[in-house]
């Protein structure tokens, strides 16, 4: 992947929201083999703004009974049903919720009804990439059943969103994507403090104000994934994004 120069102005009005974004999952019935398996009734998919990721199961929820039936957020990557259908779990890009269904557990845990799971956001998972609800039966390496939803992203969801109003004082990050080091050129050499959030809108880097002409950053501490850089003067600011390798 190439690394690009990312220039950008202050901002006045530049916000990062904190709120949450839910999407319905679609288009289940895909199990063509077992018929009985496949899912109805209300799924959704919440982004929280705490790095996690929740799954609601309505109260019409329905699915077979099964010994551990397990849900999952799937990268899709554009594949087939068929190959979905096809693929074993541990083969595809996933996150695990966890159970909706086990006969075996004790007490055992329904397939059928209203439940909601909740889990951290894997480190190096970046959940723009995940668009399907994928259900499967892991003690037998059964697919179950699956369905879509619309991707969070920043143009539909407010979490990962970023306003920003232009002025004129230009400053220059590279590289983007970084490794360990992202440089900040502060040709003026203004006095400017910095800040590092990630897409959930949590602080986890910050610099007081310097006002050198070539601000480095060490980034080697953070997880790999999308982060929005916010550097501000005389409190003016400017967010921008940027990939930590």
């Amino acid at each position: 992947m190439k690394n690009f120069l990312l220039v950008f102005v202050l901002s006045f009005t530049s916000q990062i929201s904190s709120s949450q974004c839910a999407t319905p999952a679609n288009n289940f019935g895909n199990n063509i083999a077992i018929s009985s398996y496949n899912v109805t009734g209300d799924v959704t998919v919440t982004l929280n703004n705490d790095d996690t990721i929740t799954l609601d199961l309505g109260s019409n929820f329905q699915t077979a009974s099964g010994p551990d039936i397990r849900a999952y957020l799937v990268n899709s990557n554009g594949a087939s049903a068929a190959t979905l259908r096809s693929s074993e779990i541990a083969s595809l890009d996933h996150i695990e919720f966890g159970l909706v269904g086990c006969t075996g557990c004790v007490p055992a845990i329904p397939s059928n009804g209203a439940k909601s799971l909740t889990v951290n956001i894997p480190n190096g998972k970046n959940i723009e990439d995940f668009d399907t609800v994928f259900f499967y039966c892991l003690q037998f390496d059964q697919f179950w059943d699956f369905g879509s939803y619309t991707s969070f992203s920043a143009s539909n969801c407010s979490v990962l969103s970023v306003e920003e109003n232009i002025q004129s004082i230009a400053f220059k990050v590279y590289p983007n994507p970084a490794n360990d080091y992202l440089e900040i050129t502060n040709e003026k050499q203004l006095p400017v403090a910095i800040s590092v959030f990630n897409v959930l809108g949590h602080e986890v880097f910050k610099k007081e104000e310097s006002t050198i002409s070539k601000i480095k950053l060490n980034l080697s501490t953070l997880k790999s994934g999308v982060y929005l850089l916010r550097t501000t003067h005389n409190n003016a600011y400017s967010t921008n994004r940027f990939i930590k390798r």
